[in-house]
């Protein structure tokens, strides 16, 4: 008898810790989202066509820098060194852009 009752306790202890760790698991999800909301900053995309209409290089920082119209909306994004040499002014492309950097700009060519 008493085998039957040492395991039907551990079974119940097992119970218990996995509702604790699951009510701690819920907790931690609900304080990350919380987190996230109030205190992260969402992240400033720009995507769809665009025109570029000016190219600027900062001698002094090595950063290089265009200027992206469309309609009344105007954006200065960093460019990779590579894309500032490859664009021509004006260019009509398609811009993916997050957190003031250029990650693509399509151009038909």
């Amino acid at each position: 008898m008493k085998k039957a009752s040492v395991h039907k306790k551990a079974g119940e202890n097992l119970g218990y810790l996995v509702v604790v760790l699951m009510i701690g698991l819920l907790l931690s999800l609900i304080f990350k989202q919380i987190w996230q909301f109030f205190f992260k900053t969402r992240k400033q995309g720009v995507y769809g066509y665009y025109l570029l209409v000016e190219k600027q290089k900062e001698n002094n920082l090595g950063k290089f820098y265009g200027i992206f119209q469309q309609g009344e909306k105007e954006y200065q994004l960093e460019l990779a060194f590579s894309l500032y040499i490859h664009l021509q002014v004006p260019q009509r492309g398609y811009l993916h852009a997050e957190n003031g950097k250029v990650l693509t700009f399509k151009t038909e060519e």
